[in-house]
């Protein structure tokens, strides 16, 4: 099930593996139209739930999908035909986070992590994002919070994992 989550982006991994554990690991791809084809072309009969930023320009794919949630900084989205959901951060990764770290008051630079808004995000681009501790202790620390983005980014992994093909959704839409 771990390779039907499929993250966009290499801090977008390690914040979706650090909130909801993978058995394996997640099926982690660079960009997002890159989600949406694995998507359609390795799980059109089954279940899939990509993991995308709100990017400038909009995904052909989700014009098949229909808004099922929009809270704080995330959207759901499922597909009209198939078991395919889309959980959508918006805006990006890198200022999503930041805006949560604001919230919860935290120093980012306690973590090993620059406060400069191009610095941070030129470290949320390298490979190594993916695995870094300095990220992972982060995002425990944004989830011990119960920061509302943060509980439902989780909320809805773990609702959608626990049901790929029966899934309620008006029971997501009361996460």
């Amino acid at each position: 099930m771990d390779l039907s989550v499929i993250p966009e982006c290499y801090v977008d991994t390690n914040l979706i593996e650090t909130l909801v554990p993978p058995n394996r690991g997640y099926n982690h791809q660079k960009g997002c139209g890159t989600v949406t084809k694995v998507m359609q072309e390795h799980f059109a009969d089954n279940f899939a739930l990509g993991i995308v930023d709100k990017d400038k320009q909009e995904l052909d794919y989700l014009k098949k999908f229909l808004l099922v949630l929009a809270k704080g900084n995330i959207e759901l989205y499922k597909h009209n035909s198939r078991n395919h959901y889309i959980l959508r951060v918006i805006p990006a990764i890198e200022k999503f986070i930041l805006y949560n770290v604001d919230k919860a008051g935290i120093n980012i630079e306690d973590f090993g992590l620059p406060a400069d808004f191009d610095k941070f995000r030129k470290a949320t681009k390298m490979v190594n994002s993916k695995k870094d501790e300095k990220f992972k202790t982060l995002f425990r620390v944004l989830r011990d919070h119960q920061l509302e983005d943060f509980n439902l980014l989780t909320n809805c992994i773990k609702y959608l994992l626990a049901h790929p093909f029966n899934a309620d959704l008006e029971a997501l839409k009361a996460l």
